[in-house]
């Protein structure tokens, strides 16, 4: 089984005047590559997929496929709104270098999308996919949440191996953990919950802050593994309002802001998603040399 213990930045996707600059991209993962990250998620909600086509976007997992190294795991943002489609594109970016996939529940049709219709979705796909699935509950972007039932029983499929959970929600962590499902891990998806995740036995994180703050993010994990909590917990207060910033409240032009001033190159967002405005740079920044953080 893949192990997926650890600290993964969902990478940002970098535009300039709207096109795709993959130099920048590679030049992030080699940044970097110091880090002992577990690997890198491409094409999650951080790397703008739905703004890409699908020529774009396996170019963006090649790329970084070609750079991350060989003891880094790559994940790949995927899911179709059809079996077929996703099915697809799984067979295409596992050709490209991608090695797991992080698919999403279909969600145009939401009235539709009742607990067994979710559970054929992801089945029918890990049947035929030539990677390991990661199911990805983000009711924030989806609307849906993925029953813990239905999480319960594609759980025994040997070709789907965890989860990401983005919802924030600790309750509905603890619940799958709970059931003590054999061979399947949880990643917490925002650092507000880190430390927290990982106590109850969340294996590690996809982050958007491991984007720019890799070191603390890792720490936090680090010290949870070792037993050292009151120094994970005070780092994890630290962290959670920058977060909030580069996550809720500004959004991935707010990350793409923070990455470039760090000196990473997070590029622009591809339009309509907004860049922040002055009174929301000065917060990210305000934020950033309250935590003495000059570079990444």
């Amino acid at each position: 089984m893949v192990d997926l213990a650890g600290i993964f930045p969902p990478l940002v996707t970098p535009f300039k005047n709207e096109e795709l600059a993959l130099d920048m991209l590679k030049n992030n993962v080699q940044r970097y590559q110091t880090f002992a990250l577990r690997g890198y998620v491409v094409l999650g909600s951080n790397g703008e997929r739905v703004m890409l086509n699908e020529k774009e976007s396996l170019q963006v997992i090649e790329t970084v496929a070609e750079n991350a190294g060989e003891n880094k795991l790559v994940i790949f943002g995927a899911g179709e709104e059809s079996v077929q489609g996703t099915v697809r594109f799984l067979k295409n970016a596992a050709r490209v270098g991608g090695q797991a996939a992080l698919l999403i529940t279909p969600h145009y049709y939401r009235s539709q999308m009742k607990p067994e219709v979710i559970f054929n979705f992801y089945t029918q796909v890990a049947e035929a996919s030539p990677v390991p699935i990661v199911i990805y509950n983000v009711p924030a972007n989806t609307g849906l949440e993925v029953p813990l039932e239905v999480v319960t029983r594609l759980a025994e499929h040997p070709n789907i191996i965890g989860m990401k959970d983005s919802s924030g929600n600790l309750t509905y962590q603890q619940s799958i953990l709970g059931r003590n499902l054999p061979n399947f891990q949880l990643l917490t998806g925002t650092a507000n919950t880190l430390m927290s995740s990982l106590v109850v036995g969340a294996v590690g994180g996809i982050l958007a802050l491991a984007n720019i703050l890799p070191a603390q993010c890792i720490q936090i994990y680090e010290w949870v593994k070792a037993g050292e909590f009151e120094k994970a917990r005070h780092l994890q207060l630290q962290i959670v309002p920058l977060n909030k910033m580069i996550t809720a409240i500004f959004g991935i032009g707010g990350l793409k802001f923070a990455m470039n001033h760090l000196g990473l190159q997070g590029g622009e967002t591809r339009s309509p998603l907004p860049a922040p405005d002055e009174p929301a740079r000065k917060n990210i920044l305000g934020e950033l040399q309250r935590l003495g953080i000059t570079s990444v």
